[in-house]
């Protein structure tokens, strides 16, 4: 009963505090509200039961988020579905809701078209942009999470970041970002 209040404080203590950022990172994979939520839910658990196995308590963030990970490739292989075709499919039919006024149209419309190119990438490097650009994790942690070697995190981040360059060039010079 000790052991089981210990592990639940250090849990709370330690995990508690990434659970938004676990969200979003679910929320991100899945592409589903539902499916990421299902997907947080059943990444908590096993946290929950294998926080022993957290050696440094400064890891908690990448290596919950490795579980996290995980845990989202696991039940990819469970559906036996290819994850790509899905998130372009959804991608589709998804619309980002940008609340405000309609002078924000045009905020909107970099959204969907940022959203767009994203989805075009291939998913190895959608995920390591999502971890470097949109988590704020370092090159080192996002290797821990993907479990693959820093320098091919980099590497996808690198043609994830050029392909979107390329992708999004002609909107950038409507916007005069670029000559």
């Amino acid at each position: 009963m000790f052991r089981q209040w210990k592990q639940r404080r250090r849990f709370e203590r330690l995990i508690h505090p990434h659970i938004n950022d676990l969200r979003r990172f679910a929320l991100k994979l899945e592409r589903d509200k539902d499916e990421g939520e299902d997907l947080l839910q059943e990444t908590l658990l096993l946290t929950m039961t294998k926080i022993d196995q957290l050696q440094h308590d400064g890891a908690a963030r990448v290596w919950s988020s490795r579980i996290l990970y995980r845990t989202f490739l696991n039940r990819c292989r469970r559906r036996k579905s290819d994850r790509s075709e899905a998130w372009s499919e959804q991608a589709e039919r998804t619309v980002l809701p940008f609340p405000g006024p309609a002078d924000r149209l045009a905020d909107k419309q970099l959204g969907l078209r940022l959203e767009e190119a994203l989805s075009r990438l291939p998913q190895p490097q959608r995920q390591a942009i999502w971890l470097i650009d949109g988590q704020g994790f370092q090159f080192s942690e996002a290797s821990e999470i993907l479990g693959v070697r820093p320098g091919t995190v980099a590497s996808r981040v690198a043609r994830g970041r050029a392909a979107l360059r390329v992708d999004l060039d002609d909107l950038a010079r409507e916007r005069g970002v670029i000559p």
